[in-house]
């Protein structure tokens, strides 16, 4: 485990929600140490998307535990299903049915590390978020900078390989939407893409697909599709 990142306490106001539920958007169905599952109302799903860096953050003094969004699951209920079998059932109906469907849209989160005691951690937490934790966007620019400022975190992407895990939509999802919440940072996007180099040089296949994909994603840098060539 890499050493803490310091994280200084930001008084209410100065970027950071002042409600702990400011950017809440569901809550923990269930959870082990290496992530959790995302329960969510069809209202809250405006926001998060594949890729998304959220947070489990218990309104106690528990860690905040971070992951990345790899997975979105909309299951059927029993309406549904009758639904299904209806010839032109009305709007009405429909749009009901997704306000208040018996099943919550459900999301699978990987986790990247945590929070405690105001530090930043690039590892697995002490122990997993409980049920019903909130669940929330990480949309604070300053908060995301210091987290992902070190690439130590990727190696937990990485250890998944294999996996249920897209790894190579994942990395490049994640990059492009940190890249763009840090207001465009080359030079992080550049830091990142060399530390996936050296993490990846045992793994060609893997590398190649995952420097395309950025290479298409990123046209503003030219080096990336230098090394995809």
């Amino acid at each position: 485990m890499t050493s803490p990142i310091p994280l200084p306490a930001t008084p209410a106001g100065n970027g950071q929600s002042a409600s702990p539920n400011g950017d809440e958007f569901g809550r923990v169905l269930r959870a082990s140490t290496t992530g959790f599952a995302v329960g969510s109302r069809v209202a809250q799903l405006e926001a998060p998307s594949f890729g998304c860096m959220v947070k489990a953050q218990p309104v106690d003094e528990r860690e905040a535990i971070y992951g990345l969004i790899y997975d979105m699951n909309i299951d059927d209920d029993p309406l549904i299903r009758r639904l299904i079998l209806a010839e032109n059932p009305r709007q009405s109906v429909i749009e009901d049915q997704r306000r208040n469907r018996l099943v919550p849209i459900e999301m699978s989160v990987l986790t990247i590390g945590y929070r405690r005691n105001g530090q930043f951690h690039h590892g697995l937490p002490p122990r997993p978020p409980l049920n019903l934790d909130p669940v929330q966007l990480c949309t604070d620019q300053e908060e995301t900078i210091r987290f992902t400022d070190r690439p130590d975190y990727l190696r937990l992407i990485l250890r998944t390989v294999g996996g249920q895990v897209p790894v190579d939509q994942l990395l490049v999802a994640h990059i492009l939407q940190t890249y763009e919440k840090r207001g465009n940072d080359a030079a992080w996007a550049r830091r990142t893409i060399a530390a996936l180099v050296e993490l990846l040089r045992n793994d060609y296949d893997l590398l190649t697909v995952v420097l395309e994909l950025l290479s298409q994603a990123l046209p503003g840098l030219p080096e990336v599709a230098e090394l995809a060539l």
